[in-house]
């Protein structure tokens, strides 16, 4: 395992980081506990220290599982996030409304307790807003992130962000940390949330790196997709869409490395990374993520030729 440090934080987290949304069960198919902490715990036990959860996947499920596996373990870092209601997990499957985002203080400061109590932790090592906060409560919700910081219920914070609120975030917050979509198929942070944040000395979570499994080699237009996995909810035309911009890359799998191993790659090659967080519902996904970091990097005339089809996008 790959180990570098979150910005300006004095973190160490692992290059390879783990996401858990999958294991709430409500938008990816269903996963039992014991096949749940199977898969923390193996990823652990393959050098991975940093989770990425949020109170509302599962209804908070994701964060007592993470409690479960780790408790007060020092050497794990945990970053979960704030901001939907806590059982509005799931709403894709249920083809429901988007839920209703929430940063007020109070809202916040209530949050943060249950987060506490499920994750089992005397303070949180990341905390992170699920989205920017709208403009009337901008303020209000970076505001109470430094209260909750000094006080100790939280280590660091950050947001998750799209690029253009993460420029703002970046220019008018004290933000350790941004998370964010970037991939071989979204490559917009490049052109400047990439090289600011690097600037500032801001940590950078890449998420989705795999493209919602389209970069593993795995999935295709044809792919079915079972009940409770929110992808089955995608037009044909969507699913078409990106298998036909992921086989782009095809060449970037060799004899010495997958698909989805040259896709983590890609993302770990930007010097602002810290992490990657895909996610994994098994065993085998856990080891297939670690073993990126064993795979060969991205030369740079692979990296050229992905800049040159991004080229024929624009």
């Amino acid at each position: 395992m790959e180990y570098r440090q979150l910005g300006r934080t004095g973190l160490t987290i692992s290059a390879i980081g783990c996401g858990t949304w999958e294991l709430g069960g409500r938008e990816w198919g269903e996963i039992g506990t014991e096949d749940a902490l199977a898969v923390l715990r193996h990823a652990y036990d393959q050098g991975v220290t940093f989770f990425d959860t949020a109170d509302q996947y599962g209804g908070g499920r994701s964060e007592r599982l993470l409690g479960t596996a780790f408790g007060g373990q020092s050497d794990v870092v945990i970053a979960t996030k704030v901001g939907y209601p806590l059982e509005s997990d799931g709403w894709f499957v249920r083809c429901g409304s988007p839920p209703e985002f929430y940063s007020s203080r109070a809202y916040i400061t209530t949050a943060v307790e249950g987060s506490l109590r499920r994750l089992r932790r005397e303070a949180i090592d990341l905390y992170q807003l699920h989205q920017a906060p709208p403009p009337e409560q901008w303020d209000e919700a970076f505001a109470t992130l430094e209260d909750l910081k000094r006080v100790g219920k939280i280590r660091h914070y950050g947001t998750s962000v799209s690029v253009e609120t993460g420029l703002r975030v970046l220019r008018e917050t004290g933000a350790e940390c941004l998370m964010f979509v970037y991939n071989l198929l979204a490559p917009e942070p490049e052109a400047e949330l990439l090289p600011l944040a690097e600037l500032n000395g801001v940590g950078v979570i890449a998420r989705t790196p795999l493209a919602s499994g389209f970069l593993t080699g795995a999935v295709t237009a044809a792919t079915e997709f079972g009940a409770g996995d929110y992808r089955s909810l995608w037009p044909r035309e969507r699913r078409e869409h990106e298998a036909a911009r992921a086989a782009a890359f095809a060449f970037l799998a060799t004899d010495a490395r997958t698909a989805a191993q040259a896709a983590l790659r890609f993302c770990l090659a930007h010097p602002a990374v810290s992490s990657v967080v895909p996610g994994m519902m098994s065993v085998e996904q856990a080891a297939d993520g670690v073993a990126a970091l064993a795979a060969p990097s991205l030369a740079a005339a692979e990296l050229e030729r992905v800049r040159a089809i991004w080229s024929t996008w624009e």
